[in-house]
């Protein structure tokens, strides 16, 4: 008989610790009532840390642009690659390089533009690299950049110490404020750049678009330089008929390429949209930032209240 009320009274504590270890919504309620004061000065702390990091940031503003690519059909681009497929012996012999699809273009395009190599030409242009690493303020009302006196001195043109390394400054000052994509459908492209000044945010969308026509422009003309005076030399050496004929061919579809490239100014890739000064800025999302720092605080105030309430002894 004691051995039953004994074992009754063990399942009942049993029960009882059972109940006591469960965790419900009202226990968190409780828990994080008991550390309301923490949790408010915790939040309140990052929505007040947040608020003035965000009265710091400057306004930024983004120039974008639409693109495609060019109609190469004559310029050394999927019309005369499928001309000159029939020829390919001489064709690999000449020298020229083949492309497939207006993808594999944007692709190309994109890397390009991407690449340090692309970024040192960027800054060997006057007017370019300077406002790029050494942009410090903007002024709204005056539409003035203000140039960190401390990297580069404005009033003299140089350099206050040594120039910025180009390849620190490749993603720190250019690849992070550049957007760019291709849409692998259509083949668009989509890119954009923002800087703390609107006018500067524009001349860097259009000296991109404009350089990167540039350089394949001159990558064409130095390839089309070669296949010609290649073919030329070959055209002199042949007395086969079919074979001249041929040859003549290719000339012609070079001499094309050299045309365009020295006529059309978007050669590679012509704007859709064509980038202009924004007059809206960008970012930063300054309430965005605040409700999500503040969040944040409101979570890691919460986490530490249920921590100290189970692990530093203070469950009662």
């Amino acid at each position: 008989m004691d051995n039953t009320n004994n074992n009754s009274k063990i399942s009942e504590d049993q029960d009882f610790m059972q109940y006591d270890d469960d965790f419900s919504l009202i226990d968190l309620a409780n828990i994080l009532s008991e550390s309301k004061k923490n949790i408010a000065l915790i939040t309140s702390t990052f929505f007040i840390v947040s608020s003035l990091y965000t009265f710091f940031l400057p306004d930024v503003y983004t120039s974008d642009s639409l693109l495609t690519i060019a109609d190469d059909s004559e310029a050394g681009g999927s019309g005369f690659a499928s001309m000159a497929s029939r020829y390919s012996g001489l064709v690999s012999m000449a020298g020229v390089t083949m492309t497939n699809g207006s993808s594999s273009k944007s692709d190309h395009i994109i890397a390009t533009i991407k690449s340090r190599t692309f970024f040192e030409h960027l800054a060997s242009i006057p007017g370019i690299y300077p406002p790029l690493v050494a942009g410090d303020s903007y002024d709204l009302k005056t539409k003035k950049l203000t140039l960190n006196q401390g990297i580069y001195n404005s009033v003299k043109g140089t350099w206050v110490n040594d120039m910025p390394s180009l390849q620190g400054s490749h993603y720190k000052y250019f690849v992070k404020n550049l957007v760019i994509s291709a849409d692998k459908k259509t083949g668009f492209i989509y890119l954009s750049f923002t800087h703390i000044s609107p006018e500067f945010s524009l001349l860097m969308a259009q000296t991109i678009i404009k350089e990167a026509n540039n350089i394949v422009r001159l990558q064409h003309i130095g390839e089309s330089n070669k296949a010609l005076a290649y073919l030329n030399n070959e055209l002199k050496k042949t007395f086969e008929i079919g074979t001249k004929d041929s040859i003549s061919t290719l000339i012609d579809a070079q001499l094309k390429v050299q045309m365009l490239a020295n006529v059309r100014q978007d050669y590679i890739i012509s704007p859709i949209d064509k980038p202009v000064l924004p007059e809206w800025k960008s970012g930063p999302t300054r309430i965005k930032i605040i409700l999500l720092s503040t969040f944040v605080g409101l979570l890691i105030s919460g986490f530490f209240a249920l921590y100290a309430y189970y692990f530093l002894g203070k469950k009662r």
